[in-house]
């Protein structure tokens, strides 16, 4: 019997004829239904359309559950994993044991139903229907995502310019992931630029009429995160080629069409229709005005939480010496000391740490607390020094450390002076600026 399907935001359309899908479309689709039916399931550092509803983080949480007690226990009873491997924590990589021993179990609970599923619905001549309801899945899953890591970047709170220690970190000591997030933070611009584009695939995969287009901008935005996470050791390489891989999906009923156009020039006609009927105008209005609240609620979320975010960053205390400074020279008992483990450079960016770089580019982090109506700050809980300032360009501490007086004399850096921050942009080069 036809399919007869309409767009949730129009009227009735005509009656459409599906064609009847052969077995290795059948098969192909009951695989890939059934892995991202599973994949999309909430779980703990994804992000999930339920999110932007109220009460959405407490039920993914609740419904994220039984796959956290299945996960450890193969893991443990069928690879022999243990320790910290086999445990959840919130260690912000995506690619862990768990991670992938989730993804493994996903793949062979999805062969098993589309077995079991293919030999009960064999006669079945296709899949229009649900086909239309699991791109809705996919669109929405993959809208919601880019909007959160766009967002994070349209006001840029995922990548952050370089800090001081960065600033006087040499370049061999960065990982490939370090060297990454300090690429990208040292020009906002092009992290607001980035966001941008991730914010407009997702708007194009929102609405039906746009997804063909959504799922490329999409694939074209996805694949250089996919590449940057492999070639940079960025431990989301699962999650990233997963988003790719629904974007792959959403636009590949319509590959054929593409490759017509693109490689043999060949006028292609309209795609097929995947529209589906509601049962009257009003559910239809209703499914419209329901799309339309929650997307509404979701994109208002994220700029109210990126506006928040950026007035919290800068609001953020700062330590009363705020800045970046050389060691002109370090004293104890008045002779000045030159060993390996001698400051070098000071790094006072936040109110309760500082950064040390010795000699030997050894890095120390010190727990501070500063006194500020005594201009005193003291080290560990047990080393107080007091602070001067002959002129504005220096600062001198003077105190004990251990039983040892010290006088330390800090000369300000100006950080603006760098070629990092004060190159800026250049429309005429006579000579490459490369250094």
């Amino acid at each position: 019997m036809d399919e007869t399907l309409t767009a949730t935001a129009e009227p009735l359309a005509p009656k459409a004829i599906v064609k009847q899908w052969n077995l290795v479309e059948r098969v192909l689709f009951r695989f890939v239904f059934c892995y991202f039916v599973l994949y999309t399931w909430p779980a703990a550092g994804r992000v999930h359309f339920l999110h932007g509803v109220p009460g959405g983080y407490s039920l993914t949480t609740w419904l994220s559950k039984p796959v956290q007690a299945i996960v450890p226990w193969i893991a443990t009873k069928v690879f022999g994993v243990t320790g910290t491997a086999a445990t959840y924590s919130p260690t912000g990589s995506g690619d862990t044991t768990l991670g992938y021993i989730t993804v493994l179990l996903f793949f062979v609970l999805a062969v098993a139903v589309t077995a079991v599923w293919s030999v009960l619905d064999r006669r079945r001549p296709h899949y229009a229907r649900l086909h239309f309801w699991f791109r809705v899945l996919l669109r929405y899953t993959l809208a919601v995502t880019l909007f959160a890591y766009g967002f994070a970047k349209v006001f840029p709170l995922q990548f952050q310019p370089p800090d001081f220690l960065r600033l006087i970190e040499p370049f061999g000591e960065f990982s490939p992931m370090g060297v990454l997030w300090s690429f990208m933070g040292a020009s906002v611009p092009y992290v607001i630029f980035t966001g941008t584009c991730e914010v407009v695939a997702g708007a194009l995969l929102v609405f039906r009429r746009t997804t063909l287009l959504g799922a490329i901008v999409s694939m074209a935005v996805i694949v250089n995160v996919v590449v940057l996470n492999f070639c940079y050791d960025v431990p989301v390489k699962l999650y990233s080629t997963h988003l790719l891989l629904m974007a792959i999906v959403l636009g590949a009923p319509d590959l054929s069409r593409l490759f017509d156009f693109f490689f043999r020039n060949r006028a292609v006609g309209q795609g097929e229709s995947e529209t589906f009927a509601f049962s009257g105008p009003s559910l239809r209005r209703a499914a419209v005005v329901g799309k339309c609240l929650f997307f509404g609620m979701i994109l208002l979320g994220h700029i109210r939480g990126g506006i928040d975010g950026r007035q919290r960053m800068e609001a953020a205390p700062r330590s009363p010496l705020y800045g970046l400074y050389d060691v002109e020279s370090f004293e104890r008992n008045g002779v000045a000391e030159g060993k390996p483990s001698t400051w070098r450079k000071v790094v006072m960016q936040y109110p309760n740490v500082i950064g040390v770089r010795t000699n030997e580019d050894a890095v120390q982090f010190l727990q501070v607390n500063f006194d500020v109506t005594q201009s005193a700050v003291t080290i560990r809980n047990r080393d107080r020094l007091i602070w001067s300032r002959p002129d504005p360009a220096r600062v001198l501490l003077e105190g004990k450390m251990g039983d040892t007086p010290v006088r330390i004399r800090l000369k300000v850096v100006d950080v603006d002076k760098m070629p990092l921050k004060s190159r800026g942009f250049h429309w005429i080069n006579e000579r490459p600026f490369n250094r």
